[in-house]
């Protein structure tokens, strides 16, 4: 469709956008593909459906002290998905193998870590695989073994909890603050994105920046994410605020959170439908996001072709037509003006998953409440650890804890 050739090349993203981002890097542009060569790598079959663009995201950093993850770097194909499959997940029996071997031997800590590594390689296997994909399911019942093995010997750093969810119930896991006893602490709830499985090979979760702070950490697996996906078979709807209240409620009643001081965090798809939830569910007073979105259908379906397989299993719809249809009522035209609370709107200038002028535009229209914010070199780019402490250090301020 025509949309796709307008869209697909971040490197067109005008000068007169990169003016109006006010904290973007000066040097932006210099770090991006020249744009001959970046059509000749991403897009070597213009006759294939969007553009024959390849899966970006299957791709493993080199420079990495991991030993493992430095060979998977050197054996992995790029964008493709046998191969990436079919290496995390040797990694992961490795790991997963020694995990038994250091247990045997009575080393229970290790044995503990390792299934912990194991789980976050067979996490990274599944995360593209498709509905269809007959190793789907297998994939993560085993992340799901190894992942509880390790928690049954390493003391977790969280509560797995169940928040009631329109007569079902979505499986999360709670990091209480690092806090004195008895202290009702703030909350940063995360709105996951399209690729979004609670269980990770993270020892923190991704909460340990938050706890430091004196905030906890709620992460859940959402309508269209994790279990809530693959076994209740409970899809994403546009208005994300129904999620976002159950959530809210769900918080109410816990004594140890302080019930005036709740924020949403968005990775991804989580661009769009945690300012969506602000947009209605007042509770939250703070929002801030890693990947800003204005509109999906444009923003990610159009943007990004690889990805509307996933996108299409996640709201249920029967196929890319119908896809493609449901994905324009992810939007928040006629809604972002009613976000009250401050937001922090994050992007990346060479992000090619999500297109970053629906952040600037997000950017540009929530202006109700507190001149929002904007960071650049977030995103689906790897220019991101130090971002990620920024991020909970602007939390921190807006919630008090700072």
């Amino acid at each position: 469709m025509t949309s796709d050739l307008l869209r697909r090349d971040l490197l067109r993203f005008t000068a007169a956008s990169v003016a109006a981002a006010p904290l973007m890097a000066q040097n932006a542009m210099a770090q991006t593909l020249d744009p001959a060569e970046a059509e000749r790598i991403l897009y070597p079959a213009p006759g294939l459906p969007g553009g024959g663009q390849m899966e970006v995201r299957m791709m493993v950093e080199g420079e990495h002290p991991d030993p493992h993850i430095a060979e998977l770097a050197r054996v992995v194909k790029p964008f493709n998905l046998e191969s990436w499959h079919g290496e995390f997940k040797r990694f992961a029996e490795l790991n997963e193998k020694m995990a038994g071997d250091f247990m045997s031997q009575g080393r229970k800590v290790t044995a503990g870590e390792f299934y912990l590594r194991a789980a976050g390689f067979y996490r990274t296997a599944l995360v593209y695989l498709p509905v269809a994909d007959k190793r789907t399911m297998p994939t993560y019942d085993k992340l799901k073994e190894v992942f509880d093995k390790a928690w049954t010997i390493l003391p977790p750093p969280f509560e797995r909890v169940s928040i009631p969810y329109e007569g079902k119930k979505l499986m999360g896991f709670f990091f209480p603050a690092r806090a004195p006893a008895g202290k009702k602490a703030p909350v940063v709830f995360n709105y996951g994105g399209a690729d979004g499985i609670l269980m990770s090979g993270a020892p923190d979760g991704g909460a340990g920046q938050y706890r430091a702070r004196g905030m906890s950490f709620l992460d859940v697996d959402g309508p269209g994410q994790g279990w809530a996906l693959r076994k209740d078979e409970i899809t994403a709807t546009p208005d994300s605020e129904r999620y976002g209240k159950a959530v809210a409620d769900w918080l109410m009643t816990r004594d140890d959170v302080d019930h005036d001081r709740l924020a949403i965090h968005g990775s991804s798809m989580g661009g769009y439908t945690a300012p969506r939830v602000c947009s209605v569910e007042k509770r939250f007073k703070a929002c801030a996001v890693w990947s800003g979105a204005y509109a999906l259908q444009q923003d990610i379906w159009d943007y990004y072709p690889p990805i509307r397989e996933r996108l299409r299993w996640l709201m249920g719809a029967k196929d890319f037509e119908q896809g493609r249809k449901m994905m324009a009522e992810f939007t928040l035209e006629g809604r972002v003006d009613k976000i009250e609370c401050p937001i922090l709107v994050g992007y990346s200038i060479d992000d090619r998953v999500m297109d970053p002028r629906g952040a600037l535009r997000l950017y540009k229209s929530a202006t109700k409440g507190q001149q929002p914010e904007m960071i650049e070199g977030t995103g689906h780019s790897h220019r991101t650890w130090e971002k990620r402490q920024v991020f909970a250090d602007w939390f921190a301020k807006q919630l008090g804890t700072a």
